[in-house]
C-alpha cells in the first residue's frame, strides 16, 4: 500500500475540497462514515481525468486499490482506471492490501453484510433467468459522482456522469 499526494495543485485543492463538501452537503455520507474512490485515467483524447465517487461501505474490497491518499482528515481511495473510467483488475496481494485499507479506513466505512439471494418473480425475456436488481437502480448510477478533465492550460471541466 502506497501513500501518494493527489492535492499538489491548488485547482486540485479546490476540486477536492468541492467534492467533499457536497458529500456533506447532499448527505451522501451519514452517521461520520465515508471515503472517497479517486479513479484516474486518461480518455480517449489523452486528458488526465478523475472520476470522484463518495462511498460509505467496504464495497473497495472486492478490488482494492494499490494506492491511498489523505485530505483534510478524509481518506481517498486511488484506483487506475482505464480511458472510460471503468477501474482496473489489482494486481497486488488482495488479502494484504484489504489488512491494510482496514486500517487505513477505521471506522470511515460500514461493513457491507455477506450477500443473501433475493426473492422475485419476475424473470428476463429470452434468458428465463430471474430479475434480482429493479431497472431503476440499474440506470440511475451512483449518486454524487463527479468527472474532472483537466486542460493542458490548468483549467478543468467538470462534469456529472449518466
Amino acid at each position: 500500500m502506497k501513500q501518494v499526494k493527489i492535492d499538489n495543485s491548488e485547482t486540485k485543492r479546490q476540486i477536492l475540497t468541492e467534492f467533499i463538501s457536497s458529500c456533506l452537503r447532499n448527505k451522501y455520507w451519514t452517521n461520520d462514515k465515508g471515503i472517497v474512490l479517486l479513479r484516474e485515467y486518461k480518455n480517449e483524447a489523452g486528458k488526465q481525468c478523475w472520476l470522484l465517487l463518495p462511498s460509505i461501505d467496504d464495497g473497495y474490497k472486492d478490488n482494492p486499490p494499490e494506492r491511498f491518499a489523505t485530505f483534510q482528515g478524509d481518506i481517498i481511495l486511488v484506483f487506475d482506471a482505464n480511458s472510460n473510467g471503468i477501474q482496473k483488475a489489482s494486481t497486488g496481494n488482495r488479502e494484504a492490501l484489504n489488512q491494510c485499507l482496514e486500517q487505513i479506513t477505521g471506522d470511515r466505512v460500514y461493513i457491507r453484510p455477506p450477500k443473501r439471494s433475493r426473492w422475485t418473480d419476475v424473470v428476463m425475456p429470452f434468458t428465463n433467468r430471474k430479475m434480482t436488481n429493479g431497472p431503476r437502480r440499474i440506470s440511475a448510477g451512483n449518486g454524487g459522482s463527479l468527472i474532472i478533465i483537466f486542460n493542458d492550460d490548468g483549467s478543468y471541466q467538470a462534469l456529472i456522469p449518466v
